[in-house]
């Protein structure tokens, strides 16, 4: 007999009896087990803290439940799924370094993972096991040092045609920031040099990350709280989740091929140029495990690429801003950086080390709004205890990376300001060893960002030229005064400053001659 024809004899009252049962045994069931959850704001019967949670910036609400609880770990439940919250340096450190064996996994995402196929491929995405192993090693090999020394060169072509193309168009800054970081990982990982603009690699990235934006936080779609959903019909009233999924999958499926199938073909031809590509193709080349290895290696430099795009455009957005709102702070780094360089050349790597201040000013960037305030949650692989809290196998445990940069038992008082000298000893001559790099920026322990160094270093070069070429500054209003703009940010996985103006003007003939003469070619 078909289940429907079974189910169509109960009438109402069984129904209503067969109901009235499953909730005073669920209710039973709960009070017999005394469970301490990490604290949080008390949620509806079986429905949880669903339409309680934080829409804007939530990040905020998160570090404010730590003030409210007295704890620096809390915790929400939504349709039977723990979800905590790490809002602290100190259990930061406890769960995800000196735990990390439990806290290694992901959670089950089904928007990012079953619906898009993030996990496919993607290192951030994949749940711990021997797939992330192998390519997570390749990261290390290839993007920290001395490996990461070989980003240098990429990295200046593409800073110096951004500063090229910045004193060009300045209003179009935005698009020169994302053609630079697509040019410098295009080049470092594929040896492909990117058209000036409309580059199809570029776009292609754009369109997969901005769906990873979209459904990287946890709970963003409510198929990530009921799983049954991703089996609606894109059709069904109500699921442009679905239709939404279906155009965004395909971008992510294409990402992957786009890059490595001109490399491989340029490595084949005998004329690949010298990038990440070549040189672990030549290493594995006749290996026995030489297929997957390619497939590890696929997956890797499409990681590299769509991971080292957006982030590091958010992150120097967040510079820009943070000049414009600081003249003081701008014009003292752009006096270091004159003292280390002269007035008649360009800022090469060689002159960023005597630069403490310029390090100082990179890493308060990233700690005073992080590119991902909350990190991409991390699972528990098994039942765990925390400052006597439980923490259950499979809750999602979430790093306030926002918070966690704001702790002032770390990184001192006034800790919403931007004050790059909270990095560097008293007599401001080097960083200070005592005060903690802001590593919660890049995620956290095994499941930090592997390409963080790479990330960093095109940083630094890019800051140091802008500053040594131009004064950034807000526009002018009708009286001529200058408008600064309000520090405000969006929300998303990436959050970038909510849209502002500003102007570049170059600072001195000399340095408009030399930006002049940049060639738009690597030589």
């Amino acid at each position: 007999m078909a289940l429907l024809d079974v189910l169509g004899r109960f009438n109402a009252f069984d129904w209503s009896l067969g109901v009235t049962f499953l909730v005073l045994y669920a209710v039973l069931f709960y009070r017999r087990v005394p469970v301490k959850y990490p604290p949080g704001p008390k949620g509806a019967l079986f429905v949880g803290n669903l339409f309680g949670m934080p829409q804007e910036h939530p990040w905020i609400a998160y570090k404010e439940w730590s003030k409210q609880y007295d704890s620096d770990v809390v915790s929400v439940s939504i349709l039977g799924k723990r979800t905590v919250f790490v809002n602290s340096y100190a259990a930061a450190h406890d769960l995800f370094a000196k735990r990390s064996s439990i806290y290694n996994h992901r959670p089950d995402m089904p928007m990012l993972n079953d619906l898009l196929g993030w996990n496919e491929w993607a290192l951030g995405e994949m749940q711990y096991g021997p797939d992330w192993k192998e390519q997570r090693k390749l990261f290390k090999q290839e993007t920290e040092f001395p490996s990461a020394q070989s980003h240098k060169p990429h990295a200046l072509h593409a800073t110096r045609r951004f500063v090229k193309h910045v004193l060009e168009t300045p209003q179009e800054y935005m698009a020169h920031l994302r053609h630079m970081t697509g040019q410098s990982i295009l080049s470092s990982a594929y040896g492909i040099d990117v058209k000036p603009r409309d580059d199809p690699y570029v776009a292609l990235a754009e369109r997969a990350m901005y769906s990873l934006a979209r459904a990287g936080i946890l709970g963003t779609y409510f198929v990530d709280y009921f799983p049954l959903l991703k089996y609606v019909p894109s059709w069904f009233p109500g699921a442009q989740f679905k239709r939404d999924a279906e155009v965004w999958a395909e971008y992510i499926k294409e990402l992957p091929d786009a890059g490595f199938q001109i490399a491989q073909q340029n490595f084949e031809e005998g004329n690949a140029k010298d990038c990440i590509a070549t040189r672990v193709l030549e290493r594995i080349q006749g290996d026995p495990e030489e297929e997957h290895k390619t497939w590890v290696l696929r997956n890797f430099l499409a990681g590299f690429y769509a991971a080292g795009t957006d982030a590091t455009v958010c992150a120097l957005t967040t510079f820009v801003l943070a000049m414009v709102v600081h003249p003081d702070i701008q014009r003292k780094a752009q006096a270091a950086i004159e003292a280390a360089v002269g007035k008649d050349r360009l800022p090469e790597f060689e002159d960023i080390q005597s630069i403490p201040y310029l390090h100082a000013i990179v890493n308060e960037t990233l700690r005073w709004h992080p590119v991902a305030p909350l990190a991409v949650p991390h699972a528990a692989a098994r039942d765990d205890i925390y400052e006597g809290y439980f923490i259950p196998q499979g809750a999602a445990v979430v790093g306030n990376a926002w918070a966690i940069l704001r702790d002032e038992s770390v990184y001192g008082p006034d800790t919403h300001l931007f004050k790059p000298e909270r990095f560097l000893t008293k007599d401001g001559t080097a960083l200070d060893p005592a005060i903690p790099e802001p590593d919660a920026a890049w995620g956290f322990g095994r499941r930090m960002c592997p390409g963080r160094v790479v990330a960093y270093l095109s940083m630094l070069i890019t800051t140091a030229s802008l500053l040594h070429c131009f004064s950034i500054e807000g526009v002018k209003d009708k009286e001529g005064k200058e408008v600064i703009p309000s520090v405000e940010y969006l929300t998303g996985m990436l959050s970038f400053p909510k849209p502002f103006r500003c102007e570049f003007r170059i600072r001195s003939p000399a340095l408009e001659r030399l930006v002049q003469d940049i060639p738009e070619k690597s030589e």
